[in-house]
């Protein structure tokens, strides 16, 4: 038997048409289709009645805009909202909509991408396939709508540190809101590397959700060492288009809170991120990130862009609109008007030493506090012009050395610490090794001016050896030799072990490994005893501060050297346990055992600072003794510190004498004063 159609069923038929999906109308419908010029037949009561449910609707919707629309809105959107929740409960349904405005047709939107995509190639500059990229990634939701999440996108970016990754976002935000194709520029940035532990899951929600509430573009940056127990969140992000909450969180003067007692109502469940971009940054190349985050994050991803490495050449071009912030700079804070002339150019090639802008930031850093010291010198109060001139292979201001009015610096650096290591006793084949980098930089920057491509090399090193072999008095000149040859921007040692790089608790040691490591940027940073950082697989602290170091030794690689020193045979177990750690110190450096007749060549130096001589009698018995004792057991003898301690012994041992003896020479350690270090050990 049929069933007997309604009278809406038969009203939805005669518009659409009798194939028309079947659905259940609502009074909105009928409100509709009463208006619908092909229903001419008068109403029935059912939908009479509907029409005058809809007309009373009409009337109290008019009344309701005329009373929005005569409210001061100077109060703010989050007032607004506040208010509104105020008056309706948090459970007020408050759907989120997307973020992308409607633009008119196709022809407008390439308009639009390709004024953006002009514009972004002036900002950054030698970049345009990455840029064109960008753009279409950037495009690609309002050509094959939101992805199946209902993110906008999910987008990788490899590349370079200071090769534009994070300004092409930054501007691309700006430029999508000047053209109305989003309705707001904020870029919003997590690090992810602050996100250790468990324990700073709340932070990381917390901060997610400030993310969603204020951008529609949200960076992450640090994913290549991001802890396991957040990658979890990231692919639920990438694939979902939601965070679900495993903790009940509340909102709390427009704050996310967790709430403290289960008896709260109105909790938030999720985090939406529908509408959104997402952008991943980091230095790693897909393939190498791949055996980090594993193939679900990749395979999630919409674009995987990257930036290029900027030849000299490449620099060159860039540095113009480089120039003219600095003089605005200059003009705006010095009250000061720089010019120059072509032979800046020649400045710009001679300090090129990076693929990346970073050097061009250093370079107009270190002049601009030459300028300021110049003006403070000079005492000039008003606006003054300055020529900037490079000649001699030196800057010049006003016809003045750049240099006088820097930092002072230790003159002839290279020749004091090729001084420092002719003093050094011993280490003849490590000493050279030294003192060969100086040649391959400079080979490696005559190169560069030449326009050919550079070798990379890895400067972290691994020192091995006993205690006392000069592994830190070495790794000491080491970062003042490659300061002086413009290697590194500082020079200073940081000198750690595991205590000041492992936390006390979840959550402490990625942090306080990144403070250290900040310490030493721009020198170098020397762990002794490196074995001791891993104690086996059940060491999460420790394998956290190894993970957190391999990550700023890729992002510094250019300012910052590792030197891991410690014991041989423990260095060798340490790096055959970790073969990731291992390919990062391709430098291995062992330190000898001293002999005895170095041994005593130390002590003389020794006890020549401490203004003492030594009598010629002592020579023969005080360098037996020193060979005795390493052939004896070298690894508990100290070797240097041993030496030291003889001197400082024999100098106790004088005093008594002396004073007993007025006719002493009071800076004379002779044999009677070492005969009870080396009879006590015969």
């Amino acid at each position: 038997m049929t069933k007997k159609k309604t009278e809406r069923e038969l009203l939805y038929e005669k518009v659409l048409g009798k194939n028309a999906p079947k659905r259940t109308l609502t009074e909105s419908d009928i409100s509709i289709l009463k208006n619908n010029p092909f229903t001419n037949e008068p109403l029935s009561d059912e939908l009479q009645r509907l029409k005058e449910n809809s007309d009373k609707i009409k009337q109290q919707t008019q009344t309701l805009m005329d009373q929005i629309y005569s409210v001061d809105f100077d109060m703010d959107i989050d007032t607004l909202k506040q208010s509104i929740k105020d008056d309706f409960g948090s459970e007020f349904p408050i759907e989120q909509v997307s973020t992308i405005n409607i633009v008119e047709n196709q022809a407008e939107l390439n308009s639009k991408f390709e004024y953006i995509e002009n514009k972004l190639n002036t900002v950054v500059k030698k970049q345009e396939n990455y840029i064109s990229s960008l753009c279409r990634a950037f495009k690609r939701p309002f050509i094959m709508g939101q992805q199946l999440s209902g993110l906008n996108a999910g987008i990788l970016i490899t590349g370079e540190s200071h090769t534009g990754r994070h300004s092409s976002i930054e501007q691309m935000g700006k430029l999508l809101l000047e053209t109305n194709i989003l309705s707001n520029s904020k870029v919003y940035t997590i690090d992810l590397l602050k996100y250790a532990s468990k324990e700073d899951e709340n932070n990381f929600i917390i901060d997610l959700y400030g993310a969603i509430n204020n951008s529609q573009i949200i960076i992450f940056d640090g994913i290549s060492s991001i802890s396991p127990s957040y990658l979890g969140f990231i692919e639920e992000i990438l694939v979902d288009g939601r965070l679900s909450l495993n903790k009940r969180y509340i909102l709390n003067n427009r704050q996310l809170v967790e709430a403290t007692t289960s008896l709260v109502k109105n909790t938030v469940s999720e985090l939406n991120f529908k509408g959104k971009y997402l952008i991943f940054i980091t230095t790693l190349k897909t393939n190498k990130l791949l055996n980090v985050v594993g193939s679900r994050f990749i395979n999630t991803i919409s674009d995987s862009l990257y930036t290029n490495k900027l030849s000299r050449d490449d620099i060159i071009e860039i540095y113009p609109p480089k120039l003219d912030s600095f003089k605005l700079r200059c003009l705006t804070n010095l009250n000061i008007n720089i010019s120059c002339d072509d032979s800046f150019i020649d400045y710009i090639k001679d300090q090129y030493r990076s693929e990346n802008v970073r050097f061009l930031i250093d370079s107009f850093d270190r002049i601009y506090g030459g300028l300021s010291e110049y003006k403070l010198s000079e005492k000039i109060t008003e606006t003054f012009d300055v020529s900037l001139q490079y000649r001699d292979r030196e800057l010049f201001i006003n016809d003045e050395p750049l240099q006088k009015y820097l930092p002072k610096v230790i003159d002839n650096a290279i020749e004091e610490v090729q001084k420092e290591l002719d003093n050094i006793v011993g280490l003849t084949t490590i000493k050279n090794y030294i003192l060969s980098l100086q040649d391959f930089y400079a080979a490696q920057k005559l190169r560069q001016k030449e326009g050919l491509s550079t070798t990379e090399v890895s400067k972290h090193m691994i020192f091995t050896g006993n205690p006392g072999t000069g592994k830190t008095t070495i790794a000491r000149l080491l970062a003042k030799y490659l300061k002086a040859i413009g290697v590194l921007s500082n020079g200073q040692l940081i000198e750690v072990s595991r205590n000041d790089l492992v936390g006390k608790y979840v959550g402490h040691t990625a942090p306080l490994t990144m403070q250290v490591i900040k310490s030493a940027m721009g020198g170098i940073l020397f762990i002794d005893e490196a074995y001791s950082l891993y104690r086996g697989t059940n060491d999460s602290f420790g394998l956290e501060c190894i993970d957190t170091l391999v990550k700023a030794m890729e992002d510094n690689r250019e300012d910052i050297i590792v030197i891991l020193a410690g014991y041989t045979r423990e260095m060798q177990d340490f790096l055959e346990s970790n073969s990731g750690l291992k390919s990062r110190f391709p430098n291995q450096i062992e330190f000898p055992d001293y002999t005895g007749q170095e041994l005593y060549d130390i002590a003389m130096i020794n006890a020549k600072s401490k203004g003492y001589k030594v009598a010629d009698e002592v020579t023969a018995p005080l360098t037996d003794y020193f060979t005795r004792v390493q052939e004896n057991d070298s690894v508990r003898s100290g070797n240097g510190r041993l030496s030291r301690n003889v001197i400082e012994e024999a100098i106790r041992y004088q005093s008594t004498r002396i004073l007993n003896d007025s006719a002493a020479q009071i800076d004379l350690l002779t044999l009677e004063d070492f005969k009870p270090i080396i009879e006590k050990e015969a």
